[in-house]
């Protein structure tokens, strides 16, 4: 396999996975591994909130125990599966709510699924994890970055670029934990890229059944880890998979730019992006926009019109022209979000996808949509740019404009609120006992010599 293109300079793929074998925890500034930490702890409780779900009955079906040995726990349940099967469920579970972090366009959901599932049944020690799961997300986000920017309208290419940058996260992830070299680094990610599914866009924005959180974290961690023992065994993979004319920059992006420099200064982790509403991302700056107008007119806001304007390819996909259909179309209904914010939900819970029916029937919210437009806006071009118009049609009249929701970069979650979010969720399920002993010692993981013992804490 050749390493080079033909002016004879790296791939994007080697120069990646050069640098990420060079990541470990000393060279990590305190920072990143602050929060790596909390992506593994805000992810495993979107993964036990998800267990409740009844989505969650249907994966545990469809991935029967077996009397394999090598087993990892599914969290808040008291099942456990075989690794592939394992990553499968747990990555499912943990986006099903839709409130899994947007780091480098939800890195951490495949990443954390796969370390965690891999690093038990491995045994490997709390340095392992950590150093695997920032490999994995700042490898998912650097790919992720270099084409979003410049992506595709998903009209025009109808794939969502998650899937195949979390299967080369993915990869690096466990290309760590199985101790590999750099070229076998190497060769995981090109066989991760290459076996990754294209992530359609029908599935996440559209008519995509039950099967929607398996193209986010559940396909692409199983897939990482597969190729990772297909490099150690010397298997070897399409290393200019990335910048090939017919290759994924070229698919997603009119002018992919990949960062290619070593992690110095510009680390993903640095500067997080999560979730406070369990709802699509694209929703969170216009349902934040819509509280700031609630807070400034009250009951003023019950009547009149509403504008939103947002990026056209936000528009192409979350705007509907018909009331929720399912859970998940709930959660990536731009409309019926805004209704339930029109009519005072300050956050986006995930009762309002899983009883969409009940909330939908509410008088004040279906007559709250109705009053809704949603106006593309070429002028945005980030899906955290927003403007909210109000009309009561006698004068008063008000704009918000955000450039950021609660939980971006801009706008963070501190730690204590992620701690919080997980109290939340994983409380109802496994007891608050259980839930403060893996706070407890998720946080002195860098000191924890087998991770098995931490991860037994999460089971019900």
């Amino acid at each position: 396999m050749s390493e080079s293109t033909e002016d004879h300079r790296p791939t994007a793929l080697a120069l990646l996975a050069r640098h990420a074998c060079q990541i470990t925890l000393d060279s990590s500034p305190a920072l990143v591994r602050q929060q790596a930490v909390l992506c593994i702890l805000d992810t495993v409780g979107c993964m036990i909130a998800g267990s409740l779900s009844e989505e969650a009955g249907l994966v545990l079906q469809c991935e029967p125990a077996n009397a394999d040995s090598s087993q990892a726990t599914v969290p808040g349940t008291s099942e456990r599966r075989s690794l592939h099967s394992a990553i499968r469920i747990n990555g499912y579970l943990g986006d099903v709510l839709e409130l899994n972090d947007l780091i480098g366009g939800h890195a951490s959901i495949g990443n954390v699924a796969a370390a965690l599932a891999l690093a038990e049944v491995v045994d490997a020690s709390g340095t392992d994890l950590l150093e695997a799961v920032i490999r994995g997300i700042e490898v998912t986000t650097r790919i992720y970055q270099a084409v979003y920017p410049t992506l595709k309208r998903y009209t025009d290419v109808g794939m969502v670029p998650v899937g195949l940058p979390a299967s080369i996260g993915s990869a690096a992830a466990a290309a760590r934990l199985l101790n590999l070299s750099e070229e076998q680094t190497l060769n995981a990610m090109a066989i991760a890229g290459g076996l990754a599914g294209w992530c359609p866009a029908e599935v996440i924005f559209g008519n995509g059944g039950t099967m929607k959180p398996l193209l986010f974290g559940s396909q692409p961690g199983s897939t990482g880890v597969t190729a990772a023992f297909y490099a150690r065994n010397g298997m070897t993979g399409p290393a200019s998979l990335m910048e090939s004319s017919v290759g994924y920059f070229a698919s997603a992006s009119s002018n992919a730019q990949l960062d290619t420099g070593a992690w110095s200064t510009s680390w993903a982790l640095q500067q997080p992006r999560r979730k406070l509403h369990a709802c699509c991302g694209y929703l969170h700056s216009a349902v934040d926009a819509v509280g700031r107008l609630r807070a400034d007119l009250g009951d003023a806001l019950r009547h009149g019109s509403i504008e939103v304007r947002v990026p056209p390819y936000v528009a192409d996909v979350v705007s509907k022209t018909a009331p929720p259909s399912s859970g998940n179309d709930a959660r990536f209904h731009l409309q019926y979000c805004l209704a339930l914010a029109l009519c005072g939900s300050d956050v986006i819970l995930p009762e309002h996808s899983i009883n969409f029916k009940d909330h939908y029937a509410r008088a004040n919210v279906s007559a709250a949509m109705a009053r809704i437009q949603v106006t593309p806006d070429p002028a945005l071009s980030h899906y955290h740019q927003c403007s909210v118009a109000f009309d009561d049609g006698s004068g008063t009249q008000r704009t918000v404009s955000l450039m950021a929701p609660r939980g971006s970069p801009n706008q963070p979650l501190s730690d204590q609120d992620v701690i919080r979010k997980f109290h939340l969720l994983a409380e109802p399920v496994i007891g608050e006992q259980a839930s403060s002993q893996f706070v407890d010692a998720l946080l002195k993981l860098e000191r924890c010599d087998h991770t098995p013992e931490i991860i037994r804490l999460i089971a019900r």
